[in-house]
């Protein structure tokens, strides 16, 4: 058997920054080691290393190079496409990269937006526009792995993406997030921690990005509901948009039942869920929201918007409230008011269910199937398998 056939196949992953990690970072990390442990060979490029790196992936750091976050995303898409082309069978991006063979996308369509005209004159627009179109213009080779049918039907419909080099992946829900029961044990433990006392109806926010999660719309909503305490997790205290929601709380008078915990690992987070009585996630845009599956797993009911690419899983789980589109405040206002001690032990229970369905955990899997057979076809071209071939093809389903 040639050296050729004989070796390892090789990913490169390209991510712009590992740390802190949101969704699609964790998702890069999950699936490098997935793909490690079936034996290929797995380096992921990035200008800043996650805390922990998976056992068998590498770690390839990139100079930072730019003054504007759009010319750091230039330089290191031309960077990463440079490096990895010299070692790789395989070139796949977490972000709209040049020359990717696979784009696993974890982003809205960006000229989807509105956007005035002077904006799409300036540099940034452009240059965002230049890498979204070097992966789903018709031209391209690239494909896409979407996470959510919304997010890639707007992508269709403003590059005429083909179909053929289009999958949309089931969820890629972590095991770890899935509870078959309400320990009760567990979660008096983790309330203690928390300093919840009886009564106190917790609420959970989970994200990065304030504006775009509705942080701003669970601070309103807030000062009207004295029984409550809100746990923000994910966004670090001296966020900038952070500052401005805290000064108006402690104005109001709420800004005592407001605890900010910031970034936390997936035992923490799974630990707050055991904790909490609601997540509170009325988002402006989320291509999918792990976080509503991760909470509806582990019996935590969720009030989430329309929009949310994972908001329909709440409604057949009957597990919680999807406001409609536009927001309108009192909605939100009012699904809070209906969701009393009873109404959220009902709405746990039907989260535990259909936390049982075994396809919400698939889309890393299957991720690793399209992933590894194109490697492999890459590594060993003459060796185009029936199954590698089916495994790629049956993601289009």
């Amino acid at each position: 058997m040639s050296a050729q056939m004989s070796r390892s196949p090789h990913v490169a992953f390209g991510v712009l920054r590992l740390k802190p990690a949101g969704g699609i970072e964790h998702q890069a990390l999950r699936l490098a080691e997935v793909l490690a442990a079936r034996g290929l060979a797995v380096t992921i490029f990035t200008t800043k290393p996650p805390e922990e790196t998976p056992p068998g992936v590498s770690i390839a750091l990139l100079k930072r190079r730019g003054l504007t976050n759009h010319a750091r995303m230039t330089s290191f898409s031309d960077d990463f496409t440079a490096a990895a082309r010299k070692r790789a069978d395989l070139v796949v991006g977490f972000q709209k990269l040049r020359g990717l063979d696979m784009l696993v996308c974890g982003d809205w369509c960006f000229v989807d937006r509105q956007a005035s005209w002077w904006k799409r004159l300036m540099p940034r627009y452009r240059v965002m526009a230049a890498l979204e179109r070097a992966c789903f213009d018709p031209s391209s080779a690239t494909h896409i792995l979407a996470m959510a049918r919304p997010q890639l039907d707007a992508y269709v419909a403003a590059y005429c993406t083909s179909a053929a080099r289009t999958t949309v992946l089931p969820p890629t829900l972590d095991p770890r997030f899935r509870a078959t029961t309400i320990d009760s044990t567990r979660r008096s433990s983790a309330r203690a921690r928390y300093g919840l006392s009886e009564g106190t109806v917790a609420w959970l926010w989970v994200g990065l990005q304030p504006h775009v999660k509705g942080l701003d719309r669970v601070f309103d909503a807030l000062a009207a509901r004295p029984e409550a305490m809100l746990f923000i997790c994910g966004v670090d205290a001296k966020h900038r948009m952070l500052a401005p929601l805290l000064a108006n709380s402690r104005r109001r008078g709420y800004a005592d039942r407001i605890r900010i915990v910031g970034l936390l690992a997936p035992d923490q987070v799974a630990e707050l869920f055991a904790a909490g009585d609601l997540l509170v996630h009325p988002a402006r845009l989320e291509v999918a929201g792990l976080v509503i599956l991760e909470a509806l797993a582990s019996g935590l009911p969720v009030i989430t918007t329309a929009n949310c690419g994972f908001a329909e899983h709440v409604e057949k789980a009957g597990a919680g409230v999807v406001l409609a589109t536009p927001y309108d405040p009192t909605q939100l206002a009012a699904a809070l008011r209906t969701a009393d001690e009873r109404q959220r032990r009902e709405w746990s229970r039907h989260a535990l269910a259909y936390g049982s369905k075994p396809e919400l955990y698939s889309g890393m899997d299957q991720a690793a199937d399209i992933l590894e057979a194109a490697a492999r076809r890459a590594a060993s071209p003459e060796q185009v398998a029936g199954s590698a071939r089916s495994a790629y093809v049956d993601g289009n389903g």
